[in-house]
């Protein structure tokens, strides 16, 4: 996360040093400074964060469920808070399922590749 607050914020005093209201005019490259700095990078924060509190707990399967459950809490209005939450809820699901979840050995190579991503993102979806 820190990675994205630094690159964004660097991008926006870029953006300023063209001038206080530089960026107001289209299709200029303070315009597009501000644009990546103010909205790309700055709304990935709150789903990089999720996505890597899942990952924390749940390893690599828990990546995919965090950054779904952290975009959903930034489009569902719920911000950085929802995001945490969906982190943890994301991460625990996926441990709990590769815990819980015994296939046969011909599909246990899918398990951390298909089945515990899709099954935990429907979960974090779903609640």
């Amino acid at each position: 996360m820190l990675p994205m607050v630094v690159a964004g914020g660097l991008c926006i005093a870029l953006s300023f040093a063209f001038g206080i209201k530089a960026f107001e005019v289209k299709d200029t490259l303070a315009a597009a400074l501000m644009q990546i700095g103010g909205g790309s990078a700055f709304a990935l924060m709150v789903p990089v964060l999720a996505g890597f509190i899942a990952f924390s707990i749940a390893d690599r399967p828990g990546l995919t469920p965090g950054l779904i459950g952290g975009m959903l809490a930034v489009s569902g209005g719920s911000g950085f808070i929802g995001g945490i939450i969906a982190g943890f809820l994301a991460g625990y699901v996926a441990k709990a399922i590769s815990t819980k979840l015994k296939l046969p050995q011909s599909m246990e190579a899918l398990k951390p590749i298909l089945i515990i991503p899709l099954v935990s993102s429907l979960i974090v979806v779903w609640q």
